[in-house]
Parts: structure tokens; sequence; C-alpha cells
């Protein structure tokens, strides 16, 4: 049985995959160290805090590789131990090289890149979402939900989502009720959708 550590550090690494790998600039040590080297009168260690004082305003970018390494070791085990497919861990964008080198075998004809939703660059393609998990997803909305709200769900854009609706509506799934009736803005309504 995993331990609360082992679940909190899964936890964290998948929180951490939709993070910015932007710089985060500490702006107390920056004011703190703004305040010291107007209060220095030595040369030396004036220099020695503007260096400082230059690579804090510069950022630091935040360090996943402890989350990752548990991730690694743990998420297996643990998931076997939930019945947790690695599907799922695809939907939430762990990528195909972390699930590998966790252990997971992926099934063939899998996402291939690798790449997960934070991490993409511009012009590559998110990985497919099988046909089953967006039909779970769409299972836990409301009674009566929106392409947006699906979309928000699965983290894809509205035409990506349309298309897994348009699917889900062929097989029967997911039935159109029709527009939503609390649309009073501009443009078209949005539709309205419900379990078949």
């Amino acid at each position: 049985m995993a331990t609360k550590k082992i679940i909190d550090g899964i936890r964290s690494y998948l929180d951490s995959l939709g993070q910015s790998d932007k710089p985060v600039v500490n702006r107390e040590a920056v004011k703190a160290l703004k305040a010291q080297v107007r209060d220095e009168t030595d040369n030396i260690n004036k220099l020695k805090l503007l260096a400082e004082l230059e690579r804090e305003e510069a950022g630091r970018v935040q360090d996943h590789s402890g989350e990752r390494a548990v991730f690694v070791a743990e998420a297996k085990a643990w998931a076997e131990g939930e019945g947790i497919p690695v599907s799922a861990f695809q939907a939430l964008g762990v990528p195909d090289e972390v699930l590998k080198e966790a252990g997971f075998e992926l099934p063939a004809g899998g996402r291939g890149s690798g790449s997960s939703r934070a991490g993409r660059s511009a012009g590559t393609r998110a990985p497919r979402i099988p046909i089953e998990d967006v039909l779970a997803a769409a299972q836990a909305l409301p009674a009566q939900w929106k392409l947006a709200d699906l979309a928000e769900k699965l983290g894809r854009d509205a035409t990506t989502t349309r298309n897994y609706v348009k699917k889900l509506v062929e097989q029967g799934s997911v039935v159109e009720v029709g527009d939503d009736p609390e649309h009073d803005g501009r443009g078209r309504a949005a539709k309205v959708y419900r379990m078949a």
C-alpha cells in the first residue's frame, strides 16, 4: 500500500505538468538585496550584492526533478494497486517517455511523441485521447453540458473537443439537446448535450 508521502509525490508531479517553465522571481529577496546594496559602504561587498541582486531579479526556474523521480519510482505500483490505466495518465498529459521510464507498457499506436500539453511547442499536435476516456469525462459532467465544459475537462480546444463530441453523437453515447436556453449574448448560442 502506498504511503501518503508517495501519493503526495505523484500528485505533485502531476500538478507540475501544467506549470510554466518561466523563471519565478522572489520579490521579497529582491527587495531585501536592494536595501543591502543601498546600505553597503564597501565597494567589493556592494559588487557581490549587485551580482546576487541581478541573479535574483532574473528569477529561478522551479525544479520538479524530485517529483518526477518519485513518479518514476512509484507510479506504476500505485496505479496497479488503484486500477488506474496508463491511458488515464496520458489523458492528464504525462509524457510517454516518463511513463516508459516508470515501467508502464504503452499501447501500440500510442501518442508517439511523448509531448505533454504543457510542454508542446507551437505546431505540435496534442496526443489523441481514447474515445472511452472522452466518454468517461463527459459522464462526469452535469446532466446537461456544453462543448466548453467538456473542453475544459479534457484540456483541449473547442475544435478538437467538437470532433470528439461528434464521434460520441455518431456512436449514440451523447445526444444534442439543442441551443443553450440561457444564452443572451452576441453570436450563436452554444449547443447543449446530455448522455444518451
